[in-house]
């Protein structure tokens, strides 16, 4: 299905550059070297820096033998030492792939094997956690010196800290490049191409083991120039984030996607009035977080006093005077998108007529769309719920580990497993296909009745799952968070219910609870979201 560019994006304000991370890096260097890039609370890095430091860390790696197409694992949060790290290594074709922070021993070998690391760059520790602890359970007792050859995790054989000292491990320590080791560098920035394979992003595995999923230059920096020119992002604009880097909200929705434009990507570790002091003090004049993160900045104490006239448009509307407010409730709108994507595939709109209300934006240039029956796999037309499947120019090159034709039909296409209708080019989301409620015979999409329960007054978040039953098969079951100060009656939220929904999708079963269980990735724990449902609703 063809689409036409919608009308709001604006490619002009974005980098006039190959596909390529060491071209965006360069362009911004060269035309606002001196504006931030990156800010975590009081660590701050210009795009000048960003040049230099890596290229004098990428000549200290090309030096250790690292290279076009060597993997080298990330464990680092979000900071300097994880952009330097990542554009260090992307500038001489080496493939830098982000570990999550929240991983266990295992998981970090299962990782490390997966995707073959032949040198892990971490720090020590970060909030509490003890990053050295972790990595020596990884490598067990046989590590004894820096030279790592361990079974468990056979293609490593070194680790490099940004901070701290352990037997296994080497110190780095920064220092400008001699020319000819500088020449190296460029040399082998030369040899980039957006074909070249640029990462492997593993999936959060919140519902099954985590995927590898590899991208190149071309798909993300296509991705992150799509996102600029559809957002109301402007020249220099200062977007306060909390997604982490280690996956493609925070690496190429947020801080690829601001370095199109020439902004900085602005975050905190901190909580309470320490992250307002972050927010207010750099002047942020966007801001996207999660909804839990926006229900604590609008409550905190402190928000009322402060100045916030800096704030163009963002998920605390509160922020932004009323005259400034869009139609969309989120200030950006809605899109939809995912790891196998690079980040969004359809676009959002801050403007949206009633007709296409709930729409999760436009179909996005560059990337097909078509909807299919799961069952039979006949293409359905206009306005039909069915599978989603996509290709396209932001599209993953493949799983790590599985064969191209486990993952893509012949013709390219690729199975989301989102149930999804479009109508007049917007898409609308019903629903994952492994979520979809079967309750007596009939389907029921938790999107769709989750919509609907968040219109009702005083609902702050609706979650609905299938709940066991040995009538039915599987009922409706749903946990609500009120908005703060605001009481919910189980009785009257059902009886509110009932008119916006067929009697088969009302929810049998109801919990009101103050908050969410969530997982470490601040991602609802279904297992205990099921649980409580179960044994209250």
């Amino acid at each position: 299905m063809a689409v036409q560019a919608p009308a709001h994006l604006d490619w002009s304000k974005t980098a006039p550059v190959a596909a390529t991370v060491p071209a965006l890096l360069a362009w911004g260097a060269a035309t606002h070297g001196q504006r931030d890039v990156l800010v975590i609370d009081d660590e701050r890095l210009t795009y000048a820096e960003l040049d230099t430091r890596s290229a004098a860390f990428a000549a200290h790696l090309l030096a250790a033998g690292v290279g076009r197409g060597t993997r080298v694992g990330l464990l680092l949060p979000n900071g300097a030492a994880f952009v330097v790290s990542f554009f260090a290594l992307a500038r001489i074709g080496a493939v830098p792939i982000p570990v999550s922070t929240l991983s266990s021993p295992p998981e970090l070998a299962r990782i490390s094997r997966s995707a073959g690391f032949a040198l892990l760059i971490a720090t020590d520790a970060y909030l509490g956690t003890d990053f050295l602890a972790r990595i020596s359970a990884m490598l067990g007792d046989g590590a004894r010196g820096p030279a790592i050859a361990q079974p468990e995790v056979p293609h490593l054989r070194a680790i490099w800290l940004w901070h701290g000292t352990a037997a296994w491990a080497t110190t780095i320590v920064e220092s400008p490049a001699p020319p000819a080791a500088a020449a190296c560098v460029t040399a082998a920035e030369a040899l980039v191409t957006p074909a070249d394979m640029l990462t492997i992003i593993y999936t959060s595995g919140s519902t099954s083991e985590p995927k590898g999923v590899i991208h190149s230059h071309g798909t993300f920096m296509r991705s992150s120039r799509r996102w600029a020119a559809s957002m109301p992002y402007r020249d220099g604009d200062r977007l306060f984030g909390a997604s982490p880097m280690f996956w493609v909200g925070g690496l190429v929705t947020s801080l690829m996607t601001l370095m199109q434009v020439g902004g900085a990507l602005v975050s905190s570790a901190r909580s309470g009035a320490a992250l307002l002091d972050v927010i207010e003090r750099e002047r942020c004049t966007t801001l996207q977080v999660w909804p839990h993160m926006a229900r604590q900045i609008a409550e905190d104490p402190s928000f009322a006093g402060r100045d916030w006239s800096a704030m163009r448009i963002g998920t605390v509307l509160d922020m932004i005077p009323p005259e400034r407010h869009q139609r969309n409730p989120n200030g950006f709108g809605w899109a939809m998108g995912m790891t196998e994507t690079s980040g969004p595939h359809s676009l959002a709109m801050a403007e949206i007529d009633d007709d296409h209300r709930g729409a999760m934006g436009l179909l996005a240039p560059g990337m097909e769309h078509r909807i299919v029956d799961p069952e039979t796999g006949e293409l359905l037309g206009e306005g039909e719920p069915g599978e989603l499947h996509v290709r396209g120019d932001t599209l993953m090159l493949g799983y790590a580990g599985r064969e191209r034709t486990d993952t893509f039909d012949a013709d390219g296409w690729f199975a989301t497993g989102d149930i999804c209708s479009i109508r007049d080019a917007h898409l609308f989301f019903h629903g994952r296909r492994d979520a979809m409620i079967k309750t007596a015979g009939a389907n029921v999409a938790p999107a769709e009745v989750e919509a609907a329960l968040l219109t009702l007054p005083g609902v702050a978040e609706a979650h609905v799952l299938g709940i066991a039953d040995p009538v039915r098969g599987q009922v409706v079951g749903a946990l609500l968070v009120p908005h703060a100060d605001v009481t919910l009656e189980r009785d009257a939220v059902l009886a509110a219910a009932k008119p916006l929904l067929s009697s088969y999708k009302v929810p049998r079963k109801l919990v009101i609870a103050a908050a969410a269980p969530a997982t470490g990735t601040n991602k609802l724990d279904r297992r205990a979201a099921a649980r409580m449902i179960e044994e209250l609703g």
